[in-house]
């Protein structure tokens, strides 16, 4: 049980001067409050595009509903309640929206955005089985993700069990009997990770994915965790899962994008005034938005205790212009006033954890030259195998040869057409007409839905590579991660490292269609 000296827990003389309408008061309990709203709506909610809209109304309603809070000693589980009720009107609009597919079908639909667990493994650079517990959490429901939220912030010593209980509605003796049920679907989740990912694949469990499309849901996770439980193979893969509760003491938070602080900042501390929308809008409002969330903050980095330096306000208002423009949490571009200024330090990730839009390697004549037609891409330091994918799709290196089968040849030739979400850059298609593409950072071949979400994840910008007139692919919306592969030869995303073997692994020849 974590320690009951939660962290950055708000002072209540803090909670008493915001309710009785302190306007710095009101601000610094909102900076307090944001990550671990942040955190809890994000893991409770399987898409990122709906984490910002429902974190900035859990804030406007606590700042709202604070002068009728009787107690401000319990703020904490007041505050956690309110976001966990929003969680639960999110999904009851979701429910409510007219059912046009089965589970199966409508695990197609893509978020605008890249999910909050890609987030937390991109962010927080996460490796080993904290990525697999992360990874885990996309197979859950809806209703047990809420409490796995709860119960995650539990373990990292944010929240305490009674605080935990309160937010459920439930006594900690019910809420115990909740948590355990969830962490152990969390640990079948896990050992499901763990099968699915193995290389070599069980043939048996290779045989029930021959109709899974590589998204997680819980339904395929109680499917497949029948045999994962049934089978010595697989079931042995997870002998060696450490419990998750010792992964996550201790475990850091994922940031809040600075953009979203500043939307929140502004609708919650200009409600009912002019401003009171300011940056909220997207395209074209952004940009009139910016200039009243900077006037905004302008007067805020005027006061003593303001949290926001004279000299960040312009990085902050241009970070929010770029956040509701684009909804992204790309760093935005710095502008050229602000640059001897650096915005406020920050706590974890460090700077190597977050993408950044540093500058690309040095092109080579075959990164520049423009590609198009079909090519395949032999690998630079494992010789005659070819970019291709398997028989779930998912992208590997393979050896191609003139004895190779016609399918083996199709599956390691792509079309190069200008890229989906940027043209300077490529799109890999197939024989059939699928796009070679990322998701959860694994690449894999897949079906363009037409969302901006896939456009993005299925363009990859041409760098150089190591050997001579060799190119590699960096990610169009992962900047400082190329595709690559690893030591059992799939095909990630992964983010740069300065090692010779690194550079080999990402490196590849463009060579005439294989078939």
């Amino acid at each position: 049980m974590p320690s009951q000296d939660v962290q950055q827990r708000p002072d209540v003389a803090v909670v008493v001067a915001a309710r009785a309408g302190d306007r710095q008061a009101s601000e610094q309990l909102i900076r307090d409050s944001l990550p671990l709203v942040y955190n809890i709506v994000g893991r409770a909610l399987d898409g990122h595009s709906d984490v910002d809209d429902v974190v900035q109304e859990t804030m406007l309603r606590v700042l709202d509903g604070l002068p009728g809070l009787e107690q401000p000693d319990r703020f904490r589980s007041w505050l956690v309640a309110i976001a966990i009720r929003q969680v639960r009107d999110r999904w009851r609009s979701r429910q409510s929206r007219p059912v046009a597919a089965p589970l199966e079908e409508t695990v197609h639909e893509a978020d605008p955005q890249a999910d909050f667990a890609d987030l937390a493994i991109l962010r927080l650079t996460l490796s080993g089985q904290r990525r697999e517990v992360v990874e885990a959490t996309r197979w859950l429901e809806d209703e047990e993700r809420e409490v796995l939220a709860l119960w995650w912030m539990e373990a990292a010593g944010e929240l305490t069990r009674g605080e935990l209980a309160a937010a459920c509605g439930l006594t900690p003796q019910h809420a115990a009997v909740r948590v355990q049920r969830v962490k152990e679907r969390l640990e079948t989740a896990r050992a499901v990770v763990r099968a699915v990912a193995a290389a070599p694949r069980c043939p048996e469990l290779a045989a029930v994915l021959t109709s899974w499309d590589g998204r997680p849901a819980a339904l395929w996770r109680k499917r497949l965790a029948r045999h994962v439980r049934d089978c010595p193979q697989c079931s042995s893969r997870g002998s060696d899962l450490i419990p998750a509760q010792r992964l996550l003491s201790g475990f850091a938070l994922v940031p809040v994008p600075i953009g979203l602080t500043g939307l929140v900042l502004t609708k919650a501390l200009t409600a009912g005034s002019s401003g009171a929308t300011a940056g909220a809008g997207a395209g074209a409002q952004a940009a009139g938005g910016a200039g009243r969330v900077a006037r905004h903050l302008g007067r805020l980095a005027a006061k003593p205790v303001a949290a926001v330096t004279a000299g960040a306000v312009v990085v902050t208002a241009a970070a929010v212009a770029w956040y509701a423009g684009t909804r992204s949490d790309e760093p935005a571009p710095r502008p050229a006033a602000a640059a001897p200024q650096s915005p406020p330090a920050r706590s974890a990730p460090s700077a190597s954890a977050s993408p950044t839009l540093s500058a690309s390697p040095t092109p080579t004549p075959s990164a520049t030259a423009r590609l198009s037609g079909r090519h395949a891409l032999r690998s630079v330091d494992v010789p005659g195998h070819y970019v291709s994918q398997a028989a779930a799709r998912f992208g590997v290196l393979t050896p191609v040869g003139s004895t190779s089968s016609t399918a083996a040849r199709q599956d390691a030739t792509f079309r190069f057409v200008p890229g989906l979400a940027d043209s300077d850059c490529y799109s890999l298609r197939d024989a059939k007409g699928r796009y070679l593409r990322h998701y959860a950072f694994r690449i894999k071949v897949d079906t363009s839905d037409g969302s901006a979400l896939f456009q993005k994840d299925a363009t990859f910008c041409p760098r150089s590579g190591t050997a001579t007139g060799s190119l590699s692919l960096e990610s169009y919306n992962y900047p400082g991660r190329y595709l690559r592969h690893r030591e059992n030869l799939q095909l990630w995303i992964d983010p740069s490292e300065n090692t010779a073997a690194y550079r080999a692994s990402r490196s590849f020849l463009v060579v005439g269609p294989r078939g």
